[in-house]
């Protein structure tokens, strides 16, 4: 009998045992484990980076893959976006301005899922494209990935045509509204994508990943904390970033607790900047509306047009929003004529009415 309860113990000891290891391998180990292989990439499926666990529609993030969102989004025909970020093992990003995207180490993958909720005829959510930007040792490559009508996984657009989906939706406000979606080309991508400072080459950046646009709180499963301290409790950010009080940050444009020049100026920011700005891709017009610039002449405010718009004397025009450049181009669905010149085909109402707001709220001294 002695011999029996022994060999019971040593048998349930070892079933502890083999469950502790288990149980430590769940913990320590990430499974599964990120795929990106910089020599054999793009790869034919979103699938294939194990980016996500479980069902890929759902989204959720493989450990090490970090969810994050800007202050304000780029308007993209009112599509949503879920954003997530993936670093190496042992590596980090660096600290290079405010206003500038952190420098991110080779290997760094950045996902953007663009979804409509309220979906018709099913009144589901439908997932539109994945676009990926990974860095290499060459830069950053662009790559776009389109969602199968049964959601089931996203697909490589190897054609560089871009693509047109059309979607009915129910906003939040029970409007219905239809819109052509434009999956835009490698050659599109990397139009809003570019940066060429000091006029000796363009190379593609992102546009998002800033100190100035994650100074702020996002809602983790573990629970609220603002993106730039988690970023350095995971050891994704070094000790060069400085304190957050010191970041001139933007804000939400929606937060109407935030005075009306914030909104505006972190609205036109993240629409408008990468390309208005120094060596974007309209570095050649005068105006200059990355948030850091508080000059108003360079702003657009007075400042007369490059090219001309009948009615329209200056690219802000103090105190007279109906007679303003950046009011009939943000206004304008025409190829020709509207701002941004690529990523929408619909006009963003809510974000047109803000800068009304703001420009009619300035002095009218400008003749």
């Amino acid at each position: 009998m002695k011999k029996k309860y022994a060999l019971l113990i040593t048998t349930l000891v070892v079933i502890i045992l083999i469950s502790c290891s288990k149980s430590d391998q769940v913990e320590y180990i990430d499974l599964p484990q990120v795929s990106v292989n910089l020599a054999t990439i793009p790869y034919p499926k979103l699938s294939d980076y194990h980016f996500f666990e479980g069902e890929i529609k759902a989204q959720n993030p493989t450990s090490g893959v970090i969810p994050y969102e800007p202050a304000s989004s780029l308007f993209s025909d009112y599509a949503h976006k879920k954003r997530f970020i993936w670093l190496p093992s042992n590596t980090h990003a660096t600290y290079n301005g405010d206003e500038n995207v952190f420098e991110f180490p080779v290997g760094t993958a950045i996902i953007k899922t663009f979804y409509y909720d309220h979906v018709q005829p099913s009144n589901t959510t439908k997932r539109v494209e994945t676009r990926l930007l990974i860095r290499k040792s060459t830069g950053w490559q662009a790559y776009t990935y389109v969602w199968k009508e049964d959601q089931t996984d996203a697909l490589l657009e190897s054609t560089n045509n871009g693509l047109h989906i059309p979607i009915t939706w129910i906003d939040d406000d029970g409007t219905t509204k239809n819109v052509n979606y434009a999956v835009p080309s490698q050659t599109e991508c990397v139009t809003c994508h570019k940066i060429n400072p000091n006029q000796t080459g363009e190379i593609t950046i992102p546009i998002g990943p800033k100190p100035q646009n994650l100074n702020t709180t996002f809602n983790y499963t573990s629970g609220a904390e603002n993106q730039i301290t988690k970023w350095k409790n995971l050891g994704i950010l070094g000790n060069d970033v400085p304190a957050l009080a010191s970041i001139h940050s933007t804000v939400d444009w929606k937060d109407t607790s935030k005075s009306l020049e914030l909104r505006a100026r972190s609205y036109i920011d993240i629409n408008c900047a990468h390309c208005h700005r120094v060596g974007g891709h309209c570095d050649y017009t005068p105006q200059r509306f990355n948030f850091s610039n508080t000059n108003l002449s360079t702003f657009g405010v007075c400042l007369t047009p490059l090219f001309t718009v009948p009615n329209n004397p200056f690219v802000i025009n103090g105190g007279d929003a109906n007679h303003s450049e950046l009011i009939y181009r943000i206004s304008s669905t025409e190829a020709s004529e509207m701002m941004p010149i690529i990523g929408r085909t619909l006009v963003h109402q809510e974000g047109v009415q803000l800068m009304k707001d703001w420009i009619n709220s300035l002095p009218a001294n400008c003749h």
